[in-house]
């Protein structure tokens, strides 16, 4: 008996001292990866052009959700409703500088014991406004503060309209990872995990790198891996439903040649590509430094982006491949190499990533949390997905998106057959049950839409514009 108090005193004694040579928090850490303007674009979701091998093992590690939805159409609505964990009805873009007592994720955790980290955009943190909360970070580090030490070579990407060119956006080609923002950004980030972390806490960082937002930046070889022929052109059927007017950034569409139109989707992939090795930066360091097992990774976008899609090449409209963005959860313990089918919103990455870290939810959010499908991607989702924006709402429901415009047209689309959203069955009078459904189901998160006054519509979406 003495022997055996004797090795169980000495077990307590070493316990102690190595908790206090290397103290680890009970709680875990969360890193939130935010993309911008990023679709779908990724290996993991079975697009053979994107050259994504980080994040394709990020996903491979946890789960891939094949039906997440932005709630804005642009950043700062997008990104003012997830960081609050309210829906558009209850947050608008400027929601946080009319109520700045308003509860932030940031201040939620930073509040509740963890060490925070804000390194790039998150909030629409433009200087000249105030969408940040100055309660919400230990650690901020601005855009304007993160600047490329070396230079690279720019070139416009414009519409092909003779003398009447309109620029798109620039393309941006580098010879160093030092002459593109994000290759600093994750050079940040690396710093606070190795000088600025507080061992004695959890963290919550969260990174918002540029790409693949405009201009299209990368190194000259992630150009070059990227062949021009290995892109799919969106070409519009001949049979597309016409949408109504003001549903879109530019009317009637952009008009580009097949060439030009390979040479920005190389821009865009290519940028991508430069974003998977900064997050894969990110990962190895964590994984080096024995913190990844104890940390759940979430990486997403505000919003997805046109590629061509009826002649766009941005995001300013609420359809599918705006609507729908990436979301890869890895979970120390959750599912791994799996996809989740169910709906989930960004409105609930607050609440989830509460549930995650074991910590109440504030009563004032608006989303559900999406750890059930982390540990179980056969559960259900939501019924459905929302957004308003512009001058129309619309909701996504596992087949269907309603999408209704003030100015009193409908859209229906089914995507048991018509994945891009190209033909309008709004007409069809066997789906009129199914639209009074999804008419409720806009009311009840929205309210009752307002019809715009003849002319308001342009104005109605150039006001949402940020």
């Amino acid at each position: 008996m003495k022997t055996i108090l004797t090795t169980l005193a000495a077990l307590t004694i070493f316990a102690v001292g190595a908790n206090a040579a290397d103290p680890r928090p009970a709680k875990p850490n969360i890193l939130f990866i935010i993309a911008d303007d990023l679709a779908t674009r990724l290996g993991c979701y079975g697009d053979k052009a994107a050259i994504t091998p980080n994040l394709d093992q990020l996903a491979k590690e946890g789960v891939v959700f094949n039906h997440a939805y932005a709630q804005g159409a642009v950043c700062t609505p997008s990104r003012t409703s997830f960081m609050l964990g309210l829906n558009t009805r209850h947050a608008r873009a400027n929601h946080f500088i009319d109520h700045p007592d308003t509860m932030t994720m940031g201040r939620w955790f930073r509040e509740h014991g963890y060490q925070t980290c804000s390194i790039g955009k998150i909030d629409h943190d433009d200087p000249k406004d105030g969408y940040v909360d100055p309660k919400a970070w230990d650690v901020r580090v601005k855009r304007e503060d993160m600047v490329p030490t070396a230079r690279l070579q720019r070139s416009s990407f414009d519409e092909d309209l003779g003398a009447k060119r309109k620029n798109v956006s620039f393309i941006g080609i580098a010879d160093t990872p030092e002459a593109v923002e994000d290759s600093i950004r994750a050079t940040r980030a690396i710093q606070f995990f190795d000088t600025e972390r507080d061992a004695g806490k959890p963290f919550f960082a969260a990174i918002g790198f540029h790409a693949p937002h405009v201009p299209w930046n990368a190194l000259k070889q992630d150009f070059d891996k990227h062949e021009l022929a290995s892109f799919t052109l969106e070409v519009t059927p001949a049979d597309a439903t016409p949408l109504p007017p003001g549903s879109m950034l530019q009317e009637p569409g952009m008009e580009m040649s097949v060439a030009h139109q390979r040479e920005g989707q190389r821009g865009y992939y290519a940028a991508v590509t430069f974003l998977d090795q900064q997050v894969g930066r990110l990962l190895d360091h964590l994984r080096a430094k024995g913190l990844l097992d104890n940390t759940t990774v979430v990486f997403t976008s505000d919003h997805g982006y046109h590629l061509g899609w009826r002649g766009q090449w941005c995001k300013h409209s609420i359809d599918e491949q705006v609507m729908r963005v990436p979301l890869i959860v890895r979970h120390p313990q959750g599912a791994k190499d799996a996809k989740a089918n169910g709906i989930v919103e960004l409105l609930d990455l607050f609440p989830g990533f509460c549930d995650i870290a074991g910590l109440p939810a504030p009563d004032t959010l608006d989303g559900k949390s999406f750890l059930p499908l982390v540990r179980d991607p056969k559960a259900d989702g939501k019924p459905g997905a929302f957004c308003q924006w512009g001058n129309g709402r619309t909701v996504r429901t596992l087949r269907w998106r309603l999408t209704e415009r003030s100015d009193g047209s409908s859209e229906l689309y089914d995507h048991s057959n018509d994945t891009l959203e190209y033909h309008n069955v709004i007409a069809n009078p066997g789906h009129a049950p199914l639209v009074n459904r999804l008419h409720t189901m806009l009311d009840n998160e929205f309210g009752p839409l307002r019809k715009a006054a003849p002319g308001k519509a342009k104005q109605a979406r150039q006001s949402n514009e940020n």
